[in-house]
């Protein structure tokens, strides 16, 4: 007999500090559970190679090698699907995401340290390189060993003009973002973090869609480098 687990498909709290609501059935066995998480799994690489408008559940249950009956048995339709794709896409990236800033915390936290030593100039000027450098090495992380994780996130944005459904989902996607950027500059002592993060969040975007396209190496990282610095500089009220 298939022992239970903590059903996930309603309610879905995790540590990133979302919530996310499933749509497709409820599950409440290991084996279930599973068999749906290999489908939405399936459903996602299909999103990668293919795009949204990839995702049937005849093709789905193709690539997950199970019976289309157990696609249609876990969501009623397309939608469900699709939507539920995405918010399990949510999750990982967010986890992802939150990974690699808490590791990265001590050279922040050492970085605003020497901020705030001496407020001057000179020393903003080290603050925005090491800052850039920092956004910089989490782009080629990101590019390097993540690419299909950007290619679903572009492939979902698209897809949410169309499917009113997966907005929610976007939103809570991008407030998870901003919000770490916002406490960022909101610790650096800025007095429009919001804003702040905001606008530094859509340059690591668009950083990260030129990279996906033209790529990542010299001549593009360098312009890509002063993207980022240039944008921390003028934050940091430094006029070059």
């Amino acid at each position: 007999m298939e022992a239970p687990v903590a059903d996930t498909s309603d309610s879905k709290s995790n540590n990133t500090g979302m919530n996310l609501k499933y749509q497709g059935r409820k599950t409440s066995r290991v084996n279930s559970e599973q068999r749906r998480r290999t489908i939405l799994e399936a459903a996602l690489r299909i999103v990668v190679r293919d795009g949204v408008r990839g995702v049937r559940h005849r093709a789905v249950a193709k690539e997950a090698e199970v019976p289309l009956s157990a696609t249609t048995y876990y969501f009623k339709d397309i939608t469900d699907l699709i939507t539920d794709t995405f918010t399990l896409f949510v999750e990982m990236g967010a986890q992802s995401f939150k990974a690699y800033w808490e590791d990265s915390d001590s050279r922040l936290k050492s970085a605003i340290q020497d901020l705030h030593a001496i407020d001057d100039t000179a020393n903003r000027q080290v603050f925005a390189n090491r800052i850039s450098e920092l956004a910089v090495e989490y782009i080629l992380l990101q590019l390097r060993e993540h690419r299909d994780y950007l290619v679903a996130e572009r492939a979902f944005q698209q897809e949410c003009l169309r499917n009113e459904n997966l907005r929610p989902i976007a939103f809570s996607h991008q407030k998870f973002f901003l919000d770490s950027l916002e406490g960022f500059f909101t610790r650096i002592g800025s007095r429009h973090a919001e804003i702040d993060a905001e606008l530094f969040g859509s340059v690591i975007l668009q950083v990260e869609y030129q990279g996906l396209v033209s790529g990542f190496e010299s001549p593009h990282l360098d312009k890509y480098r002063a993207m980022l610095k240039r944008q921390i500089e003028l934050m940091l009220g430094i006029h070059n």
